[in-house]
């Protein structure tokens, strides 16, 4: 057994009854636009409405007791939400550092936990070398929310569970289009598929406005990029130097697809006016690069990767409007 398929299944008996097995949801409407069978793998009614809530509480479950007197971690948001909720599940107590750009209903959900919140520089990569110095001055522990290898293990639950709930409708997966940050998420898909099925098509998805890792995959090399405001703002910031989702974001993903701010809006209101499905930029991603490119998955089997839905709840009535 593969290294990817053990840890995966450690990892799910760990997580049973705590998160939620999400659906899988038949999306008659994207297959007949796009001539493709199309499923929706929905993240966005995860515990913590989001997928990080995966590898949140499986990677605090696995700490020494010598590594829980205190724990340290950095989030544009989701990682924090979920880091929190796990904490308080736990019982370990913990400090949260965020760019000051994190959305302020998400610092919000955040601080409905027992967590200290400290905000440091204007992009996940600052913020992170600030969590890092503060962790080692104070001898806790620090965790990233995706250069981890049990963050990567836990997020491979989620192809595992897609795998299982198409062989129950008598479905093979063609493809998966993941939504990508610092490349826990898809680098944990990429490792479980690449050891049970390998053929099966990886598409990362990455707004224009903040697309570093897919960048950096067509340099060969991490780069340090600017990025701009985008709805994905989950997803949005750089990536650390020696990551070891490199790798697998290099050699295992297919392609990447890159979409605009009007892309993500319209299928954010898409979902939602088709499905009635309410999910923040990044989880509707998967969407846009579907739609985006139509002519390339026609006569597939296709999974999207819904990540999460912690979403201002004004902000569908504003992309309404424009």
């Amino acid at each position: 057994m593969n290294r990817f398929e053990e840890q995966a299944e450690q990892a799910a008996s760990i997580l049973a009854g705590i998160i939620h097995t999400t659906p899988l949801t038949d999306s008659n409407e994207l297959g007949r636009a796009v001539g493709a069978k199309v499923y929706l793998k929905q993240e966005n009614l995860q515990v913590t409405n989001c997928c990080k809530a995966r590898s949140a509480y499986f990677m605090l479950s696995r700490l020494l007791p010598a590594e829980k007197h205190h724990l340290v971690t950095v989030s544009t948001g989701n990682n924090g939400i979920s880091m929190s909720w796990a904490m308080r599940k736990l019982g370990i107590p913990g400090t949260v550092f965020l760019p000051g750009t994190v959305k302020a209903h998400k610092v919000a959900a955040i601080r409905r936990n027992p967590v200290e919140v400290i905000f440091s520089g204007d992009d996940i990569v600052e913020s992170e070398v600030t969590a890092r110095a503060f962790a080692a001055e104070r001898g806790a522990t620090f965790r990233s929310p995706y250069n981890e290898w049990d963050a990567m293990f836990a997020q491979a639950t989620i192809v595992r569970e897609i795998l299982e709930q198409l062989a129950a409708l008598d479905e093979q997966l063609d493809a998966i289009l993941v939504p990508v940050g610092g490349g826990g998420l898809i680098g944990g898909i990429a490792g479980f598929l690449r050891a049970v099925r390998p053929n099966v098509e990886i598409i990362g998805v990455q707004p224009d406005n903040s697309a570093i890792m897919a960048h950096s995959v067509r340099a060969g090399k991490i780069l340090a990029m600017p990025s701009l405001p985008t709805l994905s703002d989950a997803t949005a910031g750089g990536v650390e130097q020696g990551a070891i989702t490199f790798e697998y974001c290099c050699d295992y993903v297919a392609d990447y697809v890159l979409v605009s701010e009007e892309e993500i809006g319209q299928a954010m209101l898409l979902l939602h006016d088709w499905h009635g499905i309410t999910v923040e930029g990044s989880g509707a991603l998967a969407v846009a690069a579907l739609l985006k490119r139509a002519d390339h998955f026609k006569g597939k089997t296709v999974a999207l990767l819904l990540c999460g839905a912690n979403v201002d709840p004004l902000l569908l009535e504003q992309l309404k409007k424009a």
